[in-house]
């Protein structure tokens, strides 16, 4: 009698987890990217060095969902950096540092926290930059804080006849002072058929537990790509202003002079053109940050790329970019992975994707 009970037993709890797995998914994904780059203009002089992460930052992660049925579903997703060249963690050598967010979504628009891209990243990232933040990455010059965000709620509506909106609320967990170290953001876009145009916008409260009535970061990003068909053509101007509106790329002093300051009002545009030739692509950009301070350290980015697919997985590529800056501008040749040393680099390498 007691081995019928456990064998109904057992039949039972096969055909629930079997109901529950066709209903849900994990999936384990990530890219490997790693090559050689070589950084001039420096005032320790030139370096060359294996690096990971140059056009594709090397990652490793889980997402995954579950359907609850009536249009709704649970989703996760855990992604962590990883410097390919020693296999340390990237993002302060945290494990999931790039996003770790669990989310519901419906019909209605779907809701994650926890750390995930802001709004004015994500409008960077997809929509202004061709490069997408890689080789000769865009926040080299252009707005480089509230990129990602902790402690935070981001709100996605369902797109409606091309429009969608994005919001998003960061905690910042100061006791007693419910304003210090809080950020709001949002972006609102319209997408059809070859045109994409997006409004972003973001500010973040610099005040802490004991350092207050600071200034806060604000930073507006007006981005919008079309697709000729040759050629898909790249747009974005940013205004900056603010305390840590627009931090140097660097913390290191790479030029001879005076230590450069940061700029607290600022604006930046980008023009960029990706050409697809087959297996082949060809990307072009252009950045100016024009500093609106008393400095006035302007600077200029002229960066070319070009990337070969073996497959839809695997591709190689190469760069080659260079900045100008003036009136003792800081700003270094980065990548997505590295700040660099001077105002060149090349750059050649390998990036999977599994």
């Amino acid at each position: 009698m007691k081995k019928r009970i456990y064998a109904l037993g057992a039949l039972v709890l096969t055909t629930c987890n079997g109901a529950a797995f066709a209903q849900s998914n994990v999936t384990f994904y990530g890219v490997m990217d790693m090559g050689i780059s070589q950084d001039r203009g420096g005032i320790a002089g030139t370096s060359t060095r294996a690096t990971s992460g140059m056009a594709t930052q090397s990652r490793w992660g889980f997402r995954g969902n579950e359907d609850l049925g009536g249009g709704m579903s649970a989703f996760f997703v855990i992604e962590g950096g990883i410097h390919a060249d020693n296999g340390s963690s990237t993002q302060n050598n945290t494990l999931f540092g790039r996003t770790s967010i669990v989310g519901l979504g419906s019909k209605y628009g779907a809701v994650s926290i926890g750390l995930q891209d802001t709004p004015l990243f994500t409008t960077l990232n997809t929509i202004v930059d061709p490069l997408r933040n890689g080789v000769a990455r865009s926040n080299n010059l252009m707005a480089s804080t509230g990129f990602r965000a902790g402690n935070s709620v981001l709100y996605r509506t369902p797109t409606i006849n091309g429009f969608s909106v994005d919001a998003m609320y960061v905690a910042g967990e100061v006791a007693g002072d419910q304003s210090a170290n809080r950020a709001l953001g949002g972006s609102f876009g319209y997408s059809n058929g070859p045109l994409n145009v997006r409004l972003a916008y973001h500010n973040k409260n610099n005040d802490t537990a004991t350092l207050k009535n600071t200034s806060t970061a604000r930073n507006t990003l007006l981005g919008a790509n079309y697709d000729f068909g040759p050629a898909k053509a790249f747009f974005g101007y940013g205004v900056d202003q603010g305390l840590n509106s627009a931090p140097l790329n660097s913390s290191i002093i790479n030029f001879a002079g005076p230590a450069p300051v940061a700029s607290t009002d600022s604006t930046d545009m980008l023009l960029g053109v990706s050409a697809p030739f087959g297996v082949s692509t060809v990307v072009a950009t252009y950045i100016r940050k024009n500093d609106r301070t008393v400095r006035n350290q302007d600077a200029q980015q002229y960066a070319l790329a070009y990337m070969y697919a073996f497959s839809r997985r695997t591709d190689i590529y190469t760069s080659y970019a260079l900045i100008r800056n003036h009136n003792g501008g800081g700003y270094t040749e980065g990548n997505s992975e590295e700040p660099g040393i001077g105002n060149r680099q090349f750059a050649v390498g390998l990036r999977h994707r599994f």
